[in-house]
């Protein structure tokens, strides 16, 4: 038996002044699954995850999360059901890595999440006691990932999460990101490597920018000729043909 749905976009429509970013979206995040968002720069995968975070109003359309609309509920108890890693760090924070992981448990009502653990498992040990902003991107973009999983929440929201990161590092995301599923959470995360959704992505949503929006598995929607419709002519080139089609 299919999952009920935990997070769902009904005929949700963004706009941008001038123009349709995307129209009529029927989107549900299951339990267990990990939807890849992919798409030109601009075409609103941004702001469809502000969108299922609750923290803009669609033009049309809502967003539930069991049912409740999201935009109702008091943003303390958004937070204890949805993590967002927003795609810009606007910085400002002066205290040491091991604080700004243990900001993430502050939904949790006092139960702390074990940070120590956090630390270690995104590498992060021997940063405990620095400054945040001494740390390179690569490492501070690890920080934020540890901070959104120090939430604990069961749906997942992360938007450009291989910034900054070096392959082995993204390989480890996408695992975390897997290993999550596997305990129950719903994930989206945007990604512009194909090779990568295919691998780890159980369902993919291709964003054209103009209201158009592709939802399907990677088997049917990872194609030379979806690619090019996606993101132009000359880009099929990025999709190792016969990549795996199925999480690994």
């Amino acid at each position: 038996m299919t999952p009920l749905p935990l997070l769902t976009a009904h005929q949700l429509s963004l706009h941008r002044p001038g123009r349709t970013l995307v129209e009529a979206l029927d989107l549900s995040l299951h339990p267990g699954t990990v939807l890849g968002i992919l798409g030109p720069n601009g075409a609103g995968k941004s702001s469809l995850l502000a969108a299922l975070a609750g923290l803009a109003i669609p033009a049309r359309g809502q967003v539930t999360l069991d049912s409740q609309i999201l935009t109702d509920m008091p943003p303390l108890a958004r937070a204890q059901h949805i993590a967002l890693l927003p795609q810009d760090d606007s910085g400002g924070y002066f205290g040491n890595v091991a604080d700004y992981v243990a900001l993430g448990s502050f939904p949790l009502a006092g139960v702390r999440a074990d940070i120590t653990a956090m630390l270690a498992e995104w590498e992060l040990s021997a940063f405990a006691q620095r400054p945040l902003a001494t740390l390179s991107g690569g490492e501070r973009q690890r920080a934020r990932l540890a901070q959104v999983a120090a939430q604990q929440a069961p749906v997942v929201l992360l938007d450009e999460p291989l910034t900054h990161l070096d392959p082995a590092h993204q390989a480890a995301l996408l695992r975390w990101a897997r290993d999550q599923a596997t305990r129950g959470h719903a994930l989206a995360l945007t990604l512009h490597d194909p090779n990568w959704a295919a691998c780890h992505c159980d369902q993919l949503l291709f964003l054209h920018g103009d209201g158009r929006w592709q939802l399907g598995t990677p088997a049917t929607l990872l194609t030379a000729s979806a690619l090019e419709g996606l993101y132009g002519a000359g880009t099929a080139a990025l999709w190792a043909r016969g990549a795996p089609a199925q999480p690994v």
